[in-house]
């Protein structure tokens, strides 16, 4: 079996259980999934699974029989703020991979800033250490230092699930839009 194929878990309503990382099995998984009928096969690839008594086609996409609840609150987490800011430092705007990329404190802890949602911004390492444990200005324009002080691209703010989902999709990679994006909603407008 080809070991670069993955199979897409969908929720029992079809929908995917999460987007960043992608709901994704390997197909071994999958297939013991299917073989215990705990899983539907929406669609397969064209390699198969050859056993001394079986041969399935090996799933592309799966929709679980029975739902289960996505959270409604997102977690507080490192990829959680990494997919909120789309992988972006919110000082100069530039795109990171996630680990050249730290988390600012807006109010810094030294000023009693707190470690929540709406105190941290995602702020590549230059713009961090620019800014230092000043907070932030928010009297200047976006992006430009004023002294040691930065101003953020957009203030720090708790996201919804549904804004989470959306920007998992805008950071998946090319490939499993590819395989998957159909399945992924890619297109269509997805509601909270």
């Amino acid at each position: 079996m080809a070991s670069a194929l993955r199979t897409l878990v969908l929720n029992a309503d079809y929908r995917p259980l999460s987007t960043f990382p992608p709901s994704l099995w390997a197909p071994e998984d999958a297939i013991l999934a299917v073989l215990k009928d705990k899983v539907d096969v929406v669609e397969s690839w064209d390699a198969v699974y050859r056993s001394q008594k079986v041969t399935l086609a090996v799933p592309k996409v799966i929709a679980l029989k029975h739902y289960v609840a996505v959270d409604a609150e997102p977690r507080f987490c490192r990829r959680a703020i990494l997919v909120r800011d789309r992988f972006t430092c919110q000082y100069c705007g530039r795109r990171f991979a996630a680990a050249e990329l730290t988390f600012d404190h807006v109010v810094p802890r030294s000023a009693g800033g707190r470690t929540c949602w709406t105190n941290i911004l995602t702020a590549c390492v230059g713009c961090n250490s620019l800014k230092g444990s000043v907070p932030a200005n928010y009297s200047g324009r976006r992006g430009v230092p004023a002294g040691r002080s930065l101003r953020p691209l957009k203030e720090p703010r708790r996201p919804t699930a549904a804004e989470l989902f959306r920007a998992g999709l805008d950071s998946l990679p090319d490939r499993l839009i590819e395989d998957f994006g159909s399945w992924l909603y890619w297109s269509t407008e997805l509601d909270a």
